[in-house]
């Protein structure tokens, strides 16, 4: 097994296998090395890792390029500035433009020696990576921090890569007033400025054959109903004659309509070179319309399709990012490779790591809500800031309405026709007197034990113990009424029951937010 080697991260191989099966390709914008924390990687161990044992420098990839002979095999080059050093070089990695670690590797011990130490000049690193798919890597360097190295310029910066084409005798001319515009020619070749003339022919019907009176077949430029027609071989087209001599015939490569009206130009600039966005190809002519639009300013169709501001938010019906959008998922993503999104918001969702990377807004599983922005209707807040789930203070109220002042009647069921029964109670042995009047005269009592004269009367003897019977009269069918009284003015409680679920929530739909980088 070799010692020095790199590998992919578990980050790097999710980012190609993403790209490949939603097609949107990888940039890899940043390099860095490290130093292990004074100890040799084994870069078997840095499979799961998001950054370097320790990291001392990291860059802007000076330029990223294919192998010649393996297109999926790529080399990535950091320049190391003679300033920094101080360091032993251990490792390496490469990170892509979310600001993951793409691929790992590790380095022979090389010490890096800084300009204080006699460092005199930049030291150049270079990682050689693989991919699965050599589409699904981009490579995008910025120009203007790009380096030229000495063995690139040794290669590169030649005479042939200076001074292209030309063939032996032939001197370089301007071609224009714009700096390194050049053309090849002969010397002997002498420029002649003419006027341009010009003859009109009216065809015969199906004619095919045009005998030229004024012009020449050199430098012409023949137009058929205002419509140009091209040297060549075919229809809507027209060849010199096949005579040797003959510079004054032209065929036609196709009949006409009686009386179709033919010019023949000729030492016309379009005799001499293809003419540029002629009206009937609507544009298509052009030699590049990318170029065109770029000096147009304008943007082609698919451009246009998913163009935003940076820093706008969206939500799609998709799982995915549309091209030119990032998940709004709170990711830390590089600054240089996202330098228009990072200019529009910068740091107000985080900082990512304080130095090459910031934070993407986290939309996931939110409502958004405006900015109140001095209004007062959600005051106290900083722009960006997040709230929590909320009720707003209230109260529930119930009633139960009043009875009033009232009495509840009650009834006693009827006893029917009944008699109610008595005694006395034993009144013991006793005597009953009777006193009475003499029928003639003096009087006596009854206890005496002769009568006097003129009395009238029978002796009552001891009644001895007995009881008086005592009768009671029905008292008929009759009822006895029931008074209760008044409960007064009074209400009855009534209790409310929590009700709803986890959280406060109106209907609503899940979809994919988004920002535009």
């Amino acid at each position: 097994m070799p010692t020095f080697k790199s590998i992919h991260t578990a980050h790097g191989l999710q980012r190609m296998a993403a790209a490949e099966a939603a097609g949107q390709p990888i940039n890899i914008v940043e390099m860095a090395v490290g130093d292990g924390n004074g100890n040799p990687v084994d870069i078997d161990d840095q499979a799961d890792a998001t950054g370097l044992v320790r990291e001392r420098f990291r860059a802007e990839i000076n330029r990223v390029y294919a192998d010649p002979e393996r297109d999926n095999r790529y080399s990535a080059e950091l320049i190391i500035p003679a300033s920094v050093g101080g360091f032993t070089l251990r490792e390496i990695g490469i990170f892509d433009e979310q600001g993951g670690l793409f691929a790992v590797g590790n380095l022979p011990e090389t010490y890096k020696p800084s300009d204080s130490e006699g460092a005199f000049a930049d030291t150049v690193v270079r990682f050689e990576f693989l991919v699965t798919n050599a589409s699904v890597v981009t490579l995008q360097i910025d120009p203007n921090v790009a380096v030229a190295t000495h063995t690139w310029i040794i290669n590169n910066v030649t005479m042939a890569t200076l001074l292209p084409g030309g063939t032996t005798g032939q001197i370089a001319k301007k071609a224009s007033n714009a700096d390194g515009d050049i053309v090849w020619s002969d010397p002997d070749d002498i420029n002649i400025t003419v006027n341009t003339i010009d003859e009109e022919q009216t065809l015969a019907d199906s004619q095919t054959l045009v005998d030229l009176a004024v012009v020449t077949t050199r430098g012409l430029a023949v137009y058929v109903d205002g419509l140009r027609l091209y040297e060549g071989a075919g229809a809507n087209r027209w060849q010199k004659a096949p005579e040797p001599d003959s510079v004054t015939r032209i065929v036609l490569g196709q009949s006409y309509p009686g009386g179709t009206k033919l010019i023949a130009a000729q030492n016309e600039p379009t005799g001499f070179a293809p003419s540029p966005l002629e009206r009937s190809k609507n544009l298509s002519d052009l030699d590049s319309r990318p170029a065109a639009r770029a000096n147009l300013d304008v943007f082609s169709k698919a451009e246009t399709r998913h163009m935003a501001p940076s820093g706008m938010i969206a939500h799609f019906a998709r799982n995915t990012a549309p091209t030119g959008w990032l998940k709004a998922n709170g990711a830390a993503v590089s600054r240089s490779a996202y330098a228009d999104l990072f200019a529009a918001i910068g740091t107000a969702f985080g900082a990512g790591n304080g130095f090459t990377t910031f934070n993407l807004p986290d939309l996931r599983g939110e409502f958004l809500r405006g900015w109140d922005d001095g209004r007062g209707a959600d005051g106290g807040r900083e722009f960006g800031s997040s709230q929590a789930g909320e009720l707003q203070s209230h109260a529930h109220q119930g009633s139960a309405g009043s009875a009033g002042a009232h009495a509840h009647t009650g009834t006693a069921a009827t006893a029917g026709s009944h008699s109610h029964g008595a005694t006395t109670g034993l009144s013991g042995h006793h005597n009953h007197r009777l006193s009475g009047q003499a029928a003639g005269g003096g009087g006596r009592g009854l206890d005496d034990e002769s009568q006097g004269s003129g009395w009238s009367s029978d002796r009552i003897e001891a009644a001895g113990n007995h009881t008086h019977s005592v009768s009671i009269g029905t008292g008929g069918a009759h009822t006895h009424t029931v008074s209760v009284g008044s409960a007064g003015t009074h209400n009855h409680s009534i209790e409310v029951e929590a009700t709803g679920g986890s959280e406060t929530r109106p209907r609503n739909m899940a979809m994919l937010g988004c920002i535009k980088f």
